[in-house]
């Protein structure tokens, strides 16, 4: 039953409360006092089995207050109550630290200090037919290297996402998720600190897609969507030129011997299948973790023999509890992406040639964690 069917369902079920509220206040007329409160009871098929008004007849200064109190006995199984409506917010905020000291090693390396402060935060909202959880995770981090005083950009990640789900109690559920994913300060690739390789927005990635999740015992979860939108946005010029992040590059556009400047395309749209699978599992009190495979292929790659290609997202973490607020995490992220290509120097008959291709991106880090935690009942 829709919103708009209950609400008129409700109000004609009022009526037989309104006609006792006229009866009662016309046979008050006659009476110079109420020494009591009146009950009756009026049975209906309409709302429940059992419905009790109260009737209350006050003289307070001179004024005549009547009171309706009704009592639903909501017993019956197939109660359309479509208002359920249940909020919680809830999230992580934690810095992370990470230190090496070195002096006279014979074996070399540089002495170095790192931290990285961390945001997760999730907001959920049930209703009867539907839910939905917005996510967002944060995180920023430097690396500062004693002997030459220089820093580096260890982490930047700037992530939203929302999921709507079909409320039907049941493993299998009908999904859809938009995600929008990118950075916040300029990355290089050190130590080359003039030029940079990726800014706010160049890039970012917008995905949208429709498919069915499973979930098993909330341990692990498997989402596929034959049909999912890939937004790559390069909002800077100078890298959508370049043709960076997959882009259509600039290029001079000769004719009759004139030469004209065409700007490279800011927008890459791709469409495919998305399969995305979840784990995460408590293995002791004090040792949990938690893994993330993203899985996308672009089916309508204009380049046939591109559409073999798998972009790859993964990552995995475990925790050490040590207590509440402190942790050690060691965390694993891989990435591949056709579309992402990096200089690559190859010998080739004794010749160096520089090329570019798409090569695996690999993180690992380690680190002690001070983590807050709230949530909203």
């Amino acid at each position: 039953m829709s919103a708009f069917k209950l609400f008129l369902k409700r109000i004609f079920d009022t009526i037989p409360f309104v006609v006792m509220f006229l009866l009662s206040t016309t046979t008050a007329k006659g009476q110079d006092s109420i020494s009591q409160a009146r009950p009756f009871t009026i049975k209906t098929d309409t709302i429940t089995k059992t419905d009790t008004i109260y009737v209350i007849d006050t003289i307070i200064n001179s004024y005549k207050y009547v009171i309706v109190d009704t009592i639903y006995e909501n017993n019956d199984d197939d109660t359309d109550d479509v208002f359920i409506n249940e909020h919680k917010l809830e999230g992580s905020f934690s810095v992370t630290l990470n230190q090496l000291a070195i002096t006279h090693w014979a074996a070399g390396g540089e002495s170095n200090g790192s931290g990285k402060i961390s945001s997760n935060l999730t907001y959920r909202h049930k209703r009867k037919l539907f839910n939905y959880v917005v996510n967002g995770i944060f995180a920023y981090g430097m690396s500062n290297y004693t002997k030459d005083k220089r820093y580096e950009k260890s982490e930047d990640r700037c992530e939203l996402s929302m999921t709507a789900s079909s409320n039907n109690n049941n493993n299998l559920t009908f999904t859809s998720i938009a995600s929008l994913k990118t950075q916040f300060t300029n990355g290089y690739s050190y130590p080359n600190d003039s030029v940079p390789i990726s800014k706010f927005f160049a890039p970012a990635y917008l995905n949208i897609s429709a498919g069915y999740n499973y979930n098993y015992n909330n341990i692990i979860s498997l989402y596929i969507s034959p049909i999912a939108g890939k937004l790559t946005f390069v909002t800077d010029q100078k890298l959508a030129d370049a043709g960076s992040y997959g882009v259509e590059a600039g290029y001079w556009n000769i004719f009759n011997g004139d030469s004209t400047w065409v700007n490279g395309k800011n927008i890459l749209t791709e469409l495919g299948i998305n399969v995305l699978i979840k784990y995460k599992q408590n293995f002791t009190n004090d040792i949990s973790i938690f893994s993330t495979l993203n899985l996308y292929n672009n089916y309508m790659d204009p380049n046939k023999s591109n559409r073999w290609n798998i972009d790859v997202d993964w990552e995995t973490g475990i925790k050490f509890t040590i207590n509440k607020q402190i942790s050690a995490i060691i965390n694993i992220h891989l990435i591949y992406d056709d579309n992402i290509k990096f200089n690559v120097t190859e010998n080739i008959d004794g010749v160096e040639i520089t090329k570019q291709k798409p090569i695996l991106q690999f993180k690992e880090s380690l680190g002690i964690s001070f983590l807050y935690k709230f949530a909203t009942k």
